[in-house]
């Protein structure tokens, strides 16, 4: 018999949704280590890493979420005894009670930016050719060489100072409903920005009203938005071996 593990949560009381069931069909219950605990169920078999028991662990986290503040766990973080369950509770106490006071009652959003990478290169490329190649004076093949490594320098380094003010202008629009941010910056040439924000309950909706304007106002541009989730990417432990995050 394996504990299977969901979130670490900030009270000790009671789990009083009993329609709360977690993998495997499986009863959730709570151990508890001074005032923090952490939801698990029992599992008769290792459970193997598929799509309907990532969405039922995610179903477990995101029902714990209408109650408690949660630290998810990473999928698939499976214990054998009790006892080292209560002594991870123990190894990591404080970095879990800072974490559950600064992320109390906040959730995260998602937000991707699609856009059209290739067309924006082209442009700088054709703006680049009209205004600043000059014809080479010594026709030789090093020349060329060095010519055209020059004019993809600097054509790079226009497209990635465009891509940089396209998130300044994204990023500024959302960090007015964040309390926190990260951001993975221009990571192809189709996906410009994969954030995430911190954004305090009773600012939900507003936060949301503010991504359906700027989704309005976008030309060229496609905006993916997911949440609210628990805070699966705010979650700082200083014990770096061990993670939370699924």
């Amino acid at each position: 018999m394996k504990i299977y593990t969901y979130g670490i949560i900030d009270a000790h009381d009671r789990i009083r949704d009993e329609a709360i069931l977690g993998l495997e069909g499986a009863r959730i219950y709570t151990i508890y280590y001074l005032d923090i605990g952490i939801v698990v169920s029992e599992l008769e078999q290792q459970t193997r890493y598929i799509e309907d028991n990532i969405l039922e662990h995610e179903r477990v986290v995101e029902k714990l979420m209408e109650y408690f503040t949660v630290l998810p766990m990473r999928f698939l973080t499976v214990f054998d005894r009790k006892e080292d369950i209560i002594q991870m509770l123990k190894d990591y106490y404080r970095d879990f009670k800072k974490n559950l006071k600064r992320l109390r009652n906040k959730v995260e959003f998602g937000v991707k930016v699609i856009w059209p990478g290739d067309k924006v290169r082209e442009e700088i490329a054709s703006a680049y050719t009209k205004q600043y190649e000059l014809p080479i004076a010594n026709n030789s093949a090093g020349a060329k060489f060095i010519q055209e490594k020059f004019k993809e320098y600097k054509i790079d380094k226009k497209y990635e100072e465009e891509a940089n003010r396209q998130i300044e202008v994204i990023d500024k629009f959302f960090c007015e409903f964040a309390s926190e941010k990260k951001l993975e910056k221009h990571l192809n040439k189709s996906l410009l920005l994969n954030a995430y924000y911190l954004i305090d309950k009773e600012k939900q909706s507003t936060f949301k009203e503010g991504f359906e304007r700027l989704k309005g106002a976008a030309s060229g541009f496609n905006y993916l938005f997911s949440g609210p989730w628990p805070p699966y990417n705010f979650i700082i432990l200083n014990k770096k071996s061990y993670s939370l995050k699924a």
